[in-house]
């Protein structure tokens, strides 16, 4: 299976700086500063480490900075529908192309998207989905903000809740502890 991770190793210093179609982006690298790669390295070596294909779309990645199959970087990138389609999508990409990403993600045929944003960031982003065309159904299929309920604090830390949710996914599993799952409480009543 492929994960496909838009990401961003700058943050957007004003509201997106992107020109945009359906395919391709091209940001203007002058408003997006700092250099901090985040989760996604983190999110990639867990998910190639046990066996997914990891494709990192970074706009300013340098060579060597994510153990992922393939790195797709420049300030100008075109995605294909074939890309995305069918596969897990995560949009961690610090402002810099939040709406084009989620939006090629829906338009694609991704087979789940998580999104790392706030739920007050979501609901600008939110609004603008529906302006473009979006469904409300649709919408609803996103997993923002991304990850499992861990009491994650630190990026690795948030980098595992994110996979584990994929895992649940991929799986068909619901997440739970295991003691649930399997009733361990009971075999402590029978005793």
């Amino acid at each position: 299976m492929k994960i496909v991770i838009f990401t961003s190793s700058k943050e957007a210093q004003m509201e997106e700086p992107v020109i945009c179609d359906r395919d391709t982006v091209k940001i203007d690298g002058s408003k997006c500063a700092g250099r901090s790669l985040g989760i996604a390295p983190y999110i990639a070596k867990y998910l190639k480490d046990l066996g997914f294909y990891v494709i990192i779309i970074d706009p300013f990645a340098e060579e060597n900075e994510y153990d992922a199959n393939e790195v797709i970087k420049g300030e100008v990138f075109s995605i294909s529908d074939e890309l995305i389609k069918g596969n897990y999508v995560i949009v961690s990409t610090k402002h810099v192309y939040d709406t084009w990403a989620i939006m090629k993600s829906v338009l694609a045929g991704a087979k789940a998207i998580q999104v790392v944003m706030s739920i007050k960031r979501a609901r600008i982003i939110l609004g603008r989905l529906i302006k473009a065309g979006i469904s409300k159904e649709e919408l609803r299929r996103l997993r923002i903000p991304a990850g499992l309920d861990i009491g994650s604090k630190t990026e690795k830390e948030i980098a595992l809740s994110i996979v584990a949710e994929i895992l649940t996914m991929e799986r068909g599993t619901s997440g739970l502890p295991l003691s649930k799952v399997k009733e361990f409480e009971k075999v402590v009543d029978e005793l």
